[in-house]
């Protein structure tokens, strides 16, 4: 078989193209980050830290086709975001992400039959797949990272002499790859709700994988480095205008308007762009109109170039300009794609927030019921919605409540502040006596059981005997002795049941109240609180038992043993002008009416009238629990306190 070499003169190309786009240009053109559900999602062409809206899971699929000498269709690609807390997560396969050149080598094999075979060589360039990373700094500031792998493979053929009984030619073809990764990084910041502006590098470092021979090399795709600078700006809700710079001699700048349709939200979007390698200067546009309705979101777009992109191209000016990208260069051509979305929110959208709780200084075990009409702690809450938001705040003291306490409902007008309250009660069988420092956990739920807010805040827990100097309060005290007072008084009551008995009804209850004092008073001695502190009250089994407390001890004691047995009772105050520690006494309720008062005495001074609640008036008299001498005793010493001091 006869072969030799024929050169050809003529250096000619054939293009087989599969996507486009400049290093700032995405499929979609480019969308400003204001807006919520159904922006499209700008890629990592657009920089490494998207001001995403994604609350949760995301997932892109675009699919298109490309006009070059017949259309073609392929996935161009498909992406996967996740959202945890201030981290965003974003991966995607890119098989359409590809450019591929076939050229002639000016070689040819002349076949025995004098037909030639041309030795032609092809390049292929793909992006395979994309990572990022973006974390949220602040709220308004957002820096991120991301990593591409790209692949580059050079098939050349040639022809290699063979030595026989004569000399042949045999076509020989060699392959070389050249990858290697891409990694950019870059921030995206709003200064405000109409502002957002971002930076990020092109091309901060590539890291090859292999090398290939130097003939090969000058086509490897060129790796320039720079920086990108972007601004969109909203003027009106909806409408914003968008500028990408890259210092690598390209830009590209458009606008978007969004509105709500159909019960969903849609938008419209030019793009036009510019590369120092296209003309004309604006090299071409992408129109883009997306909707998108709960879940689900489509785009379509469009790439239309201004020059024309049909006929062979020279080699030499391909050698000497090389290829920067695999999207968008001056080899590309017009393309149609349709994108859709999918976005699964399994996290609940935050609709209050915590600014701050005041929480009261310290909380007294014993006094817990007072907590359910006046609060112990008071959050101020900001409302995030534009719509009013019910909000019911729960509490709970570490160590002391085993469930949350929730307390009433508060509605919150939209983007409004509101104080809301916290009530709370303490157990019963709260037993600590002394005091300790622990944490309240207030939580702040609206629609659902999930909670939109939560904040922990540090509280004094007082012992079970602390009370805080308000006399009113001591009510508690008395109130929590009823079970040992109900025995103790109707144990000696029985005692004296048939001279009781003998007793006319409406003087018997200034005769229980006689009895009762006597029958444990003389036990008693008069002792400062074991803590030297006017703030600490024993419970009335405690006194008994100890035989013995000072005057507030005593009163709750007397006062417990007299409401058991269905006896009116109320304290009275006697704290001195400016001072911190005063004096307590009881007032008793004989039931008598004032007509009827000359049945225990004929001293008016030693009583006073008071209204009951039906309006009717009624005896009360005065007794000074301290006297530790007997009834009469205390009652003189208490009217004559009563009328000196009280009145």
């Amino acid at each position: 078989m006869n072969r030799k070499i024929l050169l050809n003169t003529c250096l000619m190309m054939l293009f087989t193209v599969n996507i486009l786009a400049q290093s700032s240009l995405g499929l979609s053109g480019y969308w400003s980050d204001f807006s919520g559900s159904g922006n499209p999602v700008n890629g990592l062409e657009s920089g490494p830290a998207p001001n995403l809206n994604l609350k949760d899971w995301g997932l892109s699929l675009s699919y298109g086709g490309e006009r070059a000498s017949s259309v073609s269709s392929t996935l161009y690609l498909a992406s996967l975001s996740k959202r945890i807390g201030g981290n965003l997560f974003f991966v995607r396969y890119t098989p359409g992400y590809q450019k591929s050149f076939v050229f002639n080598n000016s070689e040819s094999i002349i076949l025995s039959d004098s037909s030639s075979q041309p030795l032609d060589s092809k390049f292929t360039y793909k992006e395979s797949f994309g990572l990022g990373y973006s974390y949220g700094i602040t709220n308004n500031l957002r820096a991120g990272f991301s990593l591409r792998y790209f692949t580059q493979q050079f098939d050349q053929d040639n022809v290699r002499p063979v030595f026989s009984d004569s000399v042949y030619l045999v076509r020989e073809s060699s392959s070389y790859k050249a990858d290697y990764w891409r990694g950019e990084f870059g921030f995206t910041y709003m200064p405000a709700d109409y502002l957002l502006l971002s930076v990020s590098s092109i091309n901060l470092f590539n890291i090859a994988e292999n090398s290939v021979d130097p003939d090969v090399s000058r086509f490897e795709m060129r790796q320039d480095k720079g920086a990108m600078i972007g601004a969109s700006v909203a003027p009106l809700s909806g409408l914003s205008f968008n500028l990408i710079y890259e210092t690598t001699s390209a830009l590209q700048t458009g606008l978007n308007f969004e509105f709500n349709a159909l019960g969903g939200n849609a938008g419209v979007g030019v793009t036009a762009f510019h590369d120092k390698l296209q003309s004309p200067y604006i090299a071409g546009i992408i129109p883009a109109v997306y909707f998108s309705y709960g879940m689900f979101d489509v785009t379509l777009s469009a790439v239309k170039y201004f020059s024309s992109r049909s006929g062979p191209r020279n080699f030499t000016e391909f050698e000497d300009e090389g290829i920067r990208n695999v999207l968008n260069n001056q080899y590309s051509y017009d393309k149609a794609v349709i994108t859709f979305g999918f976005t699964l929110n399994t996290v609940r959208d935050q609709l209050v927030k915590f600014l701050d709780i005041n929480v009261l200084n310290e909380i007294y075990p014993t006094l817990s019921d007072n907590y359910f009409n006046k609060p112990f702690a008071t959050g101020k809450v900001v409302n995030l919605t534009d719509h009013p938001v019910i909000v019911k705040p729960m509490s709970r003291i570490d160590g002391v409540e085993k469930e949350f306490i929730q307390s009433p409902p508060v509605t919150i007008g939209p983007r409004d502040t509101a104080d809301v309250p916290f009530f709370t009660s303490l157990p019963d069988d709260y037993k600590k006596t002394k005091a300790e420092i622990s944490y309240v956990d207030f939580h702040l739920n609206t629609n659902s059981d999930d909670t939109d807010d939560r904040l922990q805040k540090p509280v004094l827990i007082q012992g079970r005997n602390a009370w805080d100097g308000n006399v009113i309060n001591l009510r508690y005290f008395i109130k929590k002795g009823y079970d040992f007072s109900m025995s103790y008084s109707r144990k000696i009551l029985s005692e004296y049941k048939t001279r009781l008995d003998t007793l006319p009804y409406v003087i018997s209850n200034f005769y229980k109240a006689k009895i009762l004092f006597n029958s444990f008073i003389g036990n008693m001695v008069y002792t400062s609180d074991p803590r030297a502190s006017a703030d600490y009250v024993q419970f009335p089994g405690e006194t008994v038992k100890l035989r013995g407390g000072d005057c507030d001890d005593l009163s709750v004691l007397y006062s417990s043993l007299l409401e058991s047995v269905g006896i009116q009772t109320a304290l009275v105050d006697y704290k001195p002008e400016g001072g911190e520690i005063g004096h307590v006494n009881v007032l008793v309720n004989t039931g008598l009416s004032p007509d009827q008062a000359r049945l225990i005495t004929a001293n008016d001074s030693k009583y006073f009238i008071r209204k009951n609640e039906r309006g009717k008036d009624e005896v009360w008299i005065c007794v000074e629990t301290t006297t530790l001498t007997n009834f009469d005793e205390a009652w003189d010493q208490g009217a004559s306190k009563f009328n000196g001091d009280a009145l």
